[in-house]
């Protein structure tokens, strides 16, 4: 008799167990979809796209994460690193988009914020980056850019069309670059280019406030 209490006992313990591991794993697998659907979300902000619609959508589903103390630090990381990337393409004459930013300064708030990265110089390290390295820096990023969302087939006209709403939409002269870039390659293949050509220039203009030197 004492036999069978002690297997009831532990059949009763190992189901228990079980059902919390289950919990567990539904609740991180929950985590992963949310992380990979803010992944969507901010590679389509790199690319200068709309995503105010989403990112709201996004905050309304997942709010509860901000009272999780059970998901990993790698976790908070990846949210964290990812809506710092999206507030760094926002628009700030935008009201809803300032409305969007607010809420990831919250977030950034109660502890969803990127960590700092420390970074250690050899004694004797220059920081100026000779004019060569600076180019090969450039490239090293636009290839990072392009390889950011995996290969789904799409034409390089998709892709160049993409780069130019990001050169538009965004500060860094890395996309006027290789807006340009890709525009020059596709123009060496036989390809009618000059409506890209066209857009560059106004966008040129653009950030440099009307005054063009070429």
């Amino acid at each position: 008799m004492a036999r069978l209490e002690t297997l009831k006992k532990l059949e009763t313990t190992l189901e228990k167990f079980l059902g919390r591991a289950v919990d567990t794993e539904t609740a991180r697998l929950e985590n992963f979809q949310s992380i990979d659907l803010l992944d969507d979300i901010a590679r389509d902000s790199m690319k200068g796209r709309f995503i105010n619609n989403r990112l709201g959508s996004w905050f309304a589903r997942n709010n509860e994460l901000l009272s999780n103390k059970n998901m990993k630090e790698f976790e908070i990381s990846a949210i964290a690193n990812l809506l710092n990337d999206i507030q760094s393409a926002m628009d700030p004459s935008d009201a809803e988009t300032q409305k969007l930013a607010e809420e990831i300064d919250h977030w950034k708030e109660q502890g969803i914020a990127p960590k700092r990265k420390l970074v250690l110089k050899m004694k004797g390290e220059t920081a100026e980056l000779s004019i060569t390295e600076k180019f090969m820096e450039l490239l090293k990023k636009e290839a990072e850019l392009l390889e950011f969302d995996p290969n789904k087939g799409e034409h390089l006209l998709t892709i160049l069309d993409d780069v130019l709403k990001s050169a538009d939409a965004k500060e860094d002269p890395m996309f006027v670059h290789l807006a340009a870039s890709i525009i020059y390659f596709m123009r060496m293949h036989g390809y009618k280019v000059g409506p890209f050509v066209k857009r560059l220039k106004e966008i040129e203009l653009k950030k440099t406030g009307g005054s063009h030197a070429g």
